[in-house]
Parts: structure tokens; sequence; C-alpha cells
């Protein structure tokens, strides 16, 4: 038995706004359906693929009970400009949780904020001494 391709998916209210709002950060879009109005959308990020899927569809096909709403998965994205990363996020539409702070004893600094559909996203950035 092998398993490949892995994906985190997020229950979103509007898969084509959440797709926008990721590609601020460099995901490209690799699938959508339907074309039109999607109930689900695809993107990837160096190897990560990241679904975004209107919770109402998967919960009539496929039996499931999406939670919607409170902090029900993190996405991290490490970068090399955590300031720069945070204020683009913050111009994308994202609500502040928790601005740039050292973190691991300075080895890292970190950001949270929130996406459109309140997921929590972390920026982190290692610190080259």
């Amino acid at each position: 038995m092998r398993f490949t391709n892995p994906q985190t998916i997020l229950f979103v209210a509007d898969c084509e706004q959440a797709a926008r709002f990721y590609q601020t950060f460099g995901f490209r879009e690799t699938f959508r359906t339907p074309i039109s109005s999607p109930v689900k959308i695809e993107l990837e990020l160096d190897g990560f693929t990241l679904g975004l899927a209107l919770p109402g569809p998967a919960a009539e096909s496929h039996g499931l009970s999406p939670v919607v709403r409170g902090h029900r998965a993190c996405i991290t994205l490490w970068t090399d400009d955590i300031d720069q990363a945070y204020r683009s996020a913050l111009a994308a539409g994202a609500k502040d949780h928790e601005g740039p702070h050292p973190f691991l004893d300075g080895d890292l600094l970190v950001a949270f904020v929130e996406d459109l559909d309140e997921h929590p996203i972390q920026f982190a950035q290692r610190i080259v001494s």
C-alpha cells in the first residue's frame, strides 16, 4: 500500500474569495469543480496542496459534519521576510491575531493572522545568527 499527494482541505464560505486570498502568498490554482461557482478549489505551493471546499456540498455528498467556526486548522508559511508577509496578509483582508515576535528562544520570528474564514495562518522566519 502506498499513499501520495497529501492535501489539507479547509471549509470556507466562498471558494473563489478564499483562493484569491491564498494566491497572495504564491499559491497557484490547480483544480476547481465546477468551473463556475466552484464547491472546491485546489491550490499548490512548493509541493503542498491546499483544498478549499464549501461545507454544505461536503456534508451532502460525503456525510461529513464540517466545523465552520473557530481555529480548526492552522496553515504555516515559512518566509524570509516576516514583516512583509504579515503586512501583505493584512492588506489582503486577513484579521490580525499576533504580530511578529520572537519564538523558541529567539531562533524564530512568528506572526499569526486569521484568513477570511477565521483559519489561523502562522508566518515563521528562521533567525540566522
